[in-house]
């Protein structure tokens, strides 16, 4: 009997973790859901680090080291390695994936507008056409390393574009440019190169943009109040990071070729999943990870190179370097990042100094007017309603320059900015038992304030919740 009940035990805590892992990697790519600017103020390296993230660090570090052991378990099972010698004998096919699937992706992007996913508008009527002829090239064997070659100089145009901090959370678009690049070279060597160049790309970049759930709390807070049944019921601050760290912890996981086959069944599975919360943008968005994990389902960690897990024989030494690693690996990016990210909020703040942050209007001019209504929900929160006089709401042109009499409005609950709103409605899920006072002021495409007569176009509105 204690046997069984501790049979069921293990499955029901394999199965709640699995199912948080699903839930947590949902939030894969917050940017492309939320309402993102990195003019919103990161949180320091102090603010982030605190008792739930120290706890979360020891705990995956301790899991790391545990599934060590279980990829050492699996490796001495027979039905694995049968399945392990299956996926194996399918390798010949692992270009051709690699090819659809960017060739998918460029097709999408070409069609959507986009260059190489959601968020990243084409500048430039030709980068849309290059993506074009990019996938054409991608029909023909020959020409494979070309169209692999004008991936990589996609990636660098949007680092042009959009900045290097921006564009780190898409490094796996270079990696697969390189890996069709060396795809048809007749050195072994150098085409073995490829593999691992996906390995640590796609790796990577699940790891950068998990820490934007770290240090911008606000965009991931967003996305799951839109989405609350993502979080299973959990405090959704803790959620937040424990998402994170999964994300994290997934990538790593990649990055040293640890469970490789196991973890990129799991992972393409559960980004399918996802698209029943966010639908066509989440294939779109993930279409090229997806043929990257199925390369690597059918490569395993590859034959020229050693997988940086093996560096050790001795079971404890590996387990030891998974878990240590892990910890030196957080370090450096979350300092990276969070510096990288301070440095981008500073400059935008520079920018609107120079400008004096504001769109001052005129007597001579026409004066935008708002004003607030607040109204309590029959069924859950509180609506917002926004009546404005000579003022149009623009999303289309947001973060474009100013155009007089366009924009979008900021709302702040007791001080706190909680949104930008692109429409006169907007719904609150919940406020907490008390008082609270609500404002909102009237923004410019660039996010300056609208300011007459040195006072800022706003209104405010009082509202006690139950």
């Amino acid at each position: 009997m204690r046997q069984i009940l501790f049979k069921s035990s293990k499955t029901i805590a394999l199965l709640i973790g699995l199912l948080f892992i699903i839930q947590a990697t949902a939030l894969a790519h917050v940017k492309w859901f939320s309402d993102f600017s990195f003019s919103d103020q990161p949180l320091t390296l102090d603010q982030a680090v605190d008792a739930t993230f120290i706890f979360l660090t020891l705990l995956s570090m301790a899991v790391i080291g545990l599934l060590v052991y279980l990829d050492w378990r699996l490796k001495e099972t027979r039905w694995f390695n049968r399945v392990n010698a299956w996926l194996e004998s399918q390798s010949e096919y692992s270009l051709m994936v690699m090819r659809v699937a960017a060739g998918a992706i460029l097709l999408l992007s070409w069609q959507a507008d986009a260059m190489l996913v959601p968020g990243l508008s084409i500048t430039a009527v030709w980068i849309g056409w290059f993506q074009f002829i990019l996938a054409l090239l991608l029909l023909f064997r020959r020409t494979v390393p070309v169209a692999g070659i004008g991936l990589i100089i996609l990636y660098g145009i949007g680092i042009y574009e959009f900045g290097f901090f921006h564009m780190l959370d898409y490094p796996m678009y270079a990696g697969a440019g390189y890996y069709l690049a060396v795809s048809n070279s007749s050195n072994q060597k150098i085409r073995g190169t490829g593999l691992p160049a996906l390995y640590i790309t796609v790796g990577f970049s699940l790891c950068w943009v998990a820490l934007e759930k770290i240090i911008y709390p606000q965009w991931g807070l967003y996305v799951l109040a839109q989405n609350p049944q993502l979080a299973l019921g959990l405090d959704l601050n803790f959620f937040l990071v424990g998402a994170a760290f999964v994300e994290f912890a997934l990538g790593y996981l990649l990055i040293i070729c640890l469970l490789q086959r196991p973890l990129a069944l799991v992972i393409t599975l559960v980004f399918f999943t996802t698209t029943l919360v966010f639908g066509k943008l989440e294939i779109i968005g993930h279409t090229l990870i997806h043929g990257a994990l199925i390369v690597f389902l059918f490569e395993g960690p590859g034959k020229i190179y050693r997988a940086p897990i093996t560096f050790h024989k001795r079971l404890g030494l590996r387990s030891a370097f998974a878990s240590i690693n892990f910890l030196v690996l957080l370090v450096i990016l979350l300092s990276a990042y969070t510096y990288s990210a301070w440095q981008q909020y500073e400059s935008h703040q520079q920018v609107v100094t120079n400008h004096h942050g504001k769109v001052v209007v005129s007597d001579s001019m026409v004066v935008p007017t708002v004003g607030l209504s607040v109204y309590k929900d029959e069924l859950a929160g509180w609506n917002i309603h926004l009546e404005t006089e000579n003022f149009t709401f623009t999303p289309e042109n947001f973060g474009e320059s100013h155009v007089p009499g366009q924009g979008h409005a900021h709302l702040y609950i007791d001080g706190r900015k909680e949104a930008r709103l692109y429409s006169s409605w907007y719904h609150i899920p919940e406020l907490l038992p008390g008082k609270h006072i609500l404002r909102v002021t009237l923004n410019a495409n660039t996010h300056d304030e609208y300011v007459y007569r040195e006072e800022v176009i706003s209104d405010t509105a009082t509202v006690v919740a139950e």
